[in-house]
């Protein structure tokens, strides 16, 4: 009897333990698919992202309420949600690491980008009738205008500039310059003395500031004609009464190409004081020379800048008019001048100096008055000019600046 009981607890104790396992295979399946489940939605909702960036991370963690508990971590690294915004990414315990910070660093606060005023119109005018002469240099007249699109120009990478800056502008030119020996009415050749000759080129400039650091920087590439082409001998018909006859010898045609590059570095300066110092070259058909000096200005104005306000900075509330005197002194080494020696491959003119007679060392000097006010601005200059070659004279010419800004 005692073998019987015995024997059906055994039976029953087995059956219990069965069931438990059943019971426990069941919950383990369940398991098995929720996390299946979970895995699936997961895929599905990261899959459209196909670009990485360490800088974002989302962490997925899910634990079940059942006996026996399971836990799960998927880690993704993801970029940009261009195909899966961030609202269809709706899992329970999602972080998000963003470590990624922006910073803008301006070099002066108080200072922004031309962007109101896309227009400038720089208009100068040379002409050596403000010293009461009629020679050498007699007129000159160049026409600059910024424009937003010459910075997408070809040639607007080719001009220096600085690479970090607070104003930084480009835009087209158009120059023609005309120069004559001391007597324009002459019947023949003035041997010994400059040649008729004149020049028209198109251009683009690019000019960078940096006011902090006190530094300008202005490159410019011009492309045109000495001789005929340029039209000086008919501008020059138009403004004396008696007609010029020696053009007739002057420089032929010649095609014109020129680089120029001017540096400006402050020494000191203030609201009222300025002392910098400047270098040049120009390399071409038309000038190859090289040179520097210094530049000294005293009034009222914005350091190393010379310009509208407006173009600037947004002191032009604050300060609208600016006003100086300035004196300027330069030192060139010339080693080429196709005004004077006629064209560097073709040389086809009736006159032209000899290399011989060229002066290596040119000293320029200058002193002038400017007045800008809020858009606009005008400059009154004198230059002065040691001899450019052998046996030539002291030379001075007027300059008036015209500035517009729109």
């Amino acid at each position: 009897m005692l073998k019987r009981n015995l024997h059906s607890i055994c039976i029953f104790l087995l059956f219990v333990i069965l069931l438990a396992c059943q019971q426990t295979e069941k919950q383990h399946k369940v398991i098995e698919n929720k996390e299946t489940e979970l895995s699936e939605r997961i895929q599905e909702t990261i899959a459209p992202i196909e670009k990485r960036s360490p800088a974002i991370s989302i962490v997925t963690e899910s634990r079940s309420n059942y006996k026996f508990q399971y836990s799960t971590s998927v880690r993704h690294t993801i970029g940009e949600f261009v195909d899966a915004p961030m609202t269809e990414v709706t899992p329970k315990n999602i972080r998000h690491e963003n470590h990624v910070s922006s910073k803008i660093k301006t070099t002066n606060t108080e200072l922004t980008e031309m962007e109101v005023f896309p227009l400038m119109v720089n208009i100068i005018f040379d002409n050596d009738i403000f010293n009461n002469t009629d020679y050498y240099y007699t007129n000159g007249a160049r026409i600059e205008m910024v424009l937003p699109i010459a910075k997408s120009s070809p040639v607007n990478k080719m001009l220096l500039g600085l690479k970090t800056n607070d104003i930084d502008i480009s835009g087209f030119s158009i120059t023609q310059n005309i120069y004559t020996p001391i007597n324009p009415e002459a019947t023949g050749i003035e041997y010994g003395d400059r040649p008729f000759a004149s020049y028209l080129t198109v251009g683009q400039f690019r000019e960078s500031y940096h006011l902090k650091k006190k530094i300008q920087i202005k490159s410019a590439l011009d492309i045109g004609v000495i001789g005929p082409l340029a039209f000086g001998e008919k501008v020059q018909s138009t403004v004396h009464t008696l007609e010029p006859t020696g053009w007739k010898y002057q420089l032929q045609n010649s095609f014109l190409i020129n680089y120029y590059f001017r540096i400006e570095k402050g020494l000191y300066g203030s609201s009222n004081f300025e002392l910098n110092a400047v270098g040049q070259a120009n390399l071409g058909t038309l000038y190859d020379k090289i040179g520097g000096g210094l530049r000294w200005r005293a009034g009222s104005f914005l350091p190393v800048y010379r310009g509208p306000m407006t173009i600037c900075c947004n002191q032009a509330k604050r300060r609208q008019l600016q006003y100086w005197f300035f004196m300027t002194a330069n030192t060139d080494l010339v080693v080429y001048d196709a005004t004077l020696q006629g064209s560097m491959f073709d040389n086809n003119s009736p006159y032209v100096l000899e290399n011989s007679d060229i002066n290596r060392v040119v000293f320029t000097g200058s002193m002038g008055v400017a007045l800008y006010y809020d858009n606009l601005g005008v400059e009154l200059e004198n230059i002065y000019l040691t001899p450019e070659f052998k046996g030539a004279k002291y030379f001075g010419y007027g300059r008036i600046k015209l500035v517009a800004n729109f």
